[in-house]
């Protein structure tokens, strides 16, 4: 608990206020900027046309936050002794609301509580936030929801203008994709000459680990590209470090899935159907994580994989939905005559960005 027996003003600005900042992650001079008590070229209210019967502002703001191109916000600091009344809650507000500061949010601090106000809120409305000050750390976490650099861009951001065709009724051309997952429901493998009882074992212990397998998806977009054409592309977390490296190392977290209908459809009867297409080499010696026995191991021979998948599925309110199969195909020029086919089925879900 801060102890601020005797402390005035000044200490509030000293010890919690600055401190508070500093961790935000605002300094004087930079992109996150604070400006201490900055003076106006016209000290009055006023909107629109300024005119001689305009009530003067009283006092002058304590600190005005700038996150450069974005927003700002009005931080007005009261003695412990002093009451956050509507007064002082007027106070910041016309400060805020000032065409010299145009600032978003309005807060007051006395450093045992503090209130965060919308500039387009009245002195009376409700606030925010209001809470009671234990420390700066846990004050600088609760008031960094909405007032830190990375919080304000996110809330105060200007509106992209978004001229391209949508995606769907509702969507932008391009979204985010925020997080889904994929199930593997089954694995069938087929050769074109006979296996090892070795590589048969193996490949069917692979297609038993398979089933029900669930990767997720932690990121992504989904968007037309100069064409007019949808392109998505996720970002998986995979379920071990070595097969997330190989699959950076092949980049397979570069590849696309293309559509070609005009929008997202929203009818499960009419899905959009989305294809991607690519090739994999592994040279022998080349470190692989095997599976089935959850080790890697350095491949034994030279293998060149083609793959071609496809992803059906339709939009429900924010989410994408429906099933996926793909197909690799592995020939090894060690041994021209080999082929093997593996096919992969399941189903799929991803959450978009509603913004």
């Amino acid at each position: 608990m801060l102890d601020l027996t005797g402390a005035n003003e000044t200490d509030v600005r000293e010890e919690v206020a600055a401190p508070m900042l500093k961790l935000l992650g605002y300094a004087r001079g930079t992109n996150c900027d604070i400006a201490r008590e900055p003076t106006l070229s016209y000290e009055r209210h006023f909107l629109g046309r300024k005119k001689q019967t305009d009530p003067p502002l009283r006092g002058r703001a304590d600190y005005i936050l700038s996150v450069v191109g974005v927003a700002r916000w009005v931080l007005e600091i009261k003695g412990p002794s002093e009451p956050i009344d509507i007064d002082a809650i007027e106070q910041a507000i016309s400060y805020a609301k000032h065409p010299e500061i145009s600032a978003s949010y309005a807060v007051v601090l006395n450093g045992r509580e503090v209130t965060v106000h919308h500039a387009s809120q009245r002195s009376i409305d409700v606030p925010l936030l209001q809470f009671q000050v234990t420390d700066v750390n846990s004050l600088a976490e609760k008031i960094g929801a909405l007032l830190s650099p990375a919080s304000i861009r996110r809330d105060c951001s200007p509106p992209m203008l978004d001229v391209a065709r949508p995606l769907a009724t509702g969507l932008r051309s391009n979204v985010d994709i925020l997080r889904g997952d994929l199930t593997h429901h089954d694995l069938r493998w087929r050769a074109n000459v006979p296996l090892l009882p070795e590589a048969v074992a193996g490949l069917d212990e692979l297609r038993r680990r398979v089933q029900g397998l669930k990767v997720a998806v932690t990121g992504g977009s989904i968007g037309r590209d100069a064409a007019s054409r949808i392109r998505a592309k996720l970002v998986w977390s995979l379920p071990h470090d070595q097969i997330l490296q190989f699959a950076l190392d092949k980049r397979l977290m570069d590849s696309e899935y293309i559509a070609l209908a005009e929008v997202l459809s929203r009818d499960a009867e009419h899905p959009t159907v989305f294809d991607v297409v690519g090739m994999v080499e592994v040279r022998a010696g080349e470190p692989m994580f095997n599976i089935v026995s959850w080790t890697t191991e350095a491949a034994g021979i030279e293998t060149k994989m083609s793959y071609a998948g496809s992803a059906t599925g339709y939009l429900e309110d924010y989410e994408i939905k429906g099933s996926f199969e793909s197909t690799y195909r592995c020939i090894y020029p060690a041994i021209p005559g080999l082929e093997l086919e593996m096919e992969m089925e399941g189903s799929f879900r991803v959450e978009l960005d509603r913004r």
